[in-house]
């Protein structure tokens, strides 16, 4: 007699007194390893007590394949929310309500994908080839653009007021445009840092990832940012030379920890880097990877290869903290930055300088490879001050920073041993697992690598 194949299910329908019998057996010390089995188990058993009319579950055949799929493919086959299409973004409840960095600007026009794109892609084709939309394509999904909103925060108004200051001491070196600059902060902190400077450098968004309501890379606050400072980068950009230097934006979330937890979706992601031959074909020698502060130490894991290759070939790395630009006692000149104001109350914004005084500010050339014109200068209280080197000592030690070769889950990843675009990742690594019918179609989405198949089409297993 052929062996009848079991069929499993995720949920039942019937009769009170039925229901507490199978209640009972679900209440069962299960264990993620196990459930499967034991819910095959549990049909069987219910078949035999006579248990019909169930609906609204997923069947399973053990004829279903269990395969490993890049996390993004999936999203764009299944939906950016697959697995959990029950779930909202969860957005930090301690963000500003913002609607846009230009007065009256009508963010809502920049939930248009065509349209963002348009306002980031970097206006020099010298750049363009390293411009990643694939974050702002998300927003092709009418269900995302539903969920998505302007993103503010008052750290992004300190990492712009920083930036602003960074740009004033760049835009007065006579070689700014030889230098990459390179920031990798959480995706919102590179964004104000790309809209300080974008009326100065090619600003060139690398988010490569899609949103997703458990993803272990928050990036649908990142792309609340985007949307936020859209309008002001778009006209900035508008006025740059094509000699202009560039900036590349990286959000450090990529690598964030995948704890294998079962309201986790790996949407992690590695970094673009040109290799050392794109640099110096387009005139850059140097590299300036710009953090947050000083709990970064060094850079991220998925750079390391990346950047020691850099070094071996000619181009100098250097580590700055944006940190390192402290508010000074004279306050911003009306129309430096936008003033944030709510109601009748105004946010006072301060001039930043390096060292946190104009005495300080002049050692970042002599601390980073950047040649001030003969004078340089700086406003204080409203008034232009030039000056050559101080006599002032720096108050602090400079960093330090030169990246040495260390083991890394990345390490030894490139293809053909070349660098940049077109990178290996390591196993498992912005992977999910499904299950897929012969046929092709997904029928169950894992909730965590080690924890039980879900629907595809509706909610998390164990969610």
């Amino acid at each position: 007699m052929e062996k009848q194949k079991q069929k499993r299910a995720t949920k039942t329908s019937s009769t009170p007194s039925e229901n507490n019998q199978v209640a009972n057996w679900f209440q069962q010390d299960l264990t993620r390893r196990s459930a499967t089995k034991r819910i095959g188990k549990g049909m069987a058993w219910a078949a035999g007590l006579g248990i019909v009319g169930l609906t609204g579950y997923k069947i399973f055949s053990d004829d279903d394949a269990e395969v490993s799929q890049d996390s993004l493919e999936l999203q764009k086959k299944e939906g950016w929310n697959i697995g959990a299409t029950d779930r909202k973004l969860n957005f930090d409840p301690t963000f500003t309500s913002a609607t846009a960095s230009v007065a009256e600007a009508d963010w809502k026009a920049y939930l248009d994908p065509n349209k963002l794109i348009a306002a980031y892609q970097p206006a020099s084709a010298t750049w363009q080839p390293y411009f990643v939309p694939t974050l702002i394509q998300s927003l092709a999904q009418s269900s995302l653009r539903e969920q998505i909103k302007p993103v503010k925060t008052t750290l992004m108004e300190q990492t712009y007021d920083q930036a602003t200051a960074l740009k004033e001491l760049l835009s007065q070196s006579a070689n700014a445009n030889e230098s990459l600059i390179v920031s990798d902060m959480d995706g919102m902190y590179s964004l104000a840092l790309g809209a300080a400077m974008a009326d100065f450098a090619h600003i060139v968004p690398d988010f490569d990832n899609w949103p997703h309501p458990l993803g272990v890379v928050r990036s649908h606050e990142t792309l609340g940012a985007m949307v936020y400072y859209a309008k002001e980068i778009e006209d900035k950009k508008a006025k740059l030379q094509d000699k202009a230097p560039a900036v590349l934006l990286l959000d450090n979330q990529r690598l964030n920890e995948y704890k294998d937890e079962e309201n986790q979706f790996d949407n992690r992601y590695l970094a673009k880097i040109p290799s050392a031959a794109d640099l110096k074909q387009r005139g850059i020698t140097s590299l300036l990877y710009v953090v947050k502060d000083d709990k970064r130490k060094e850079e991220m894991d998925d750079l390391n290869d990346e950047f020691v290759e850099l070094e071996k070939q000619g181009i100098s790395t250097r580590f700055l903290r944006l940190s390192e630009f402290k508010p000074g006692d004279d306050t911003v000149a009306a129309g430096t930055t936008p003033a944030t104001t709510t109601g009748t109350t105004t946010t006072t914004r301060h001039h930043y300088y390096y060292g946190g005084s104009p005495m300080y500010h002049w050692w970042f050339y002599n601390h980073y490879y950047y040649s001030p014109h003969p004078y340089a200068y700086t406003s204080y209280g409203g008034t232009r001050y030039n000056y050559s080197r101080p006599t002032t000592a720096w108050p602090s030690q400079p960093p330090t920073y030169r990246p040495v070769s260390r083991p890394t889950v990345f390490s030894g990843t490139r293809v053909g041993g070349t660098s940049g675009i077109g990178r290996n990742r390591p196993s498992g690594f912005g992977r999910t697992s499904v299950r897929m019918s012969s046929s092709g179609q997904v029928t169950g989405v894992r909730s965590g690598r080690s924890g039980s198949y879900g629907r595809s089409g509706g909610g998390w297993f164990g969610g």
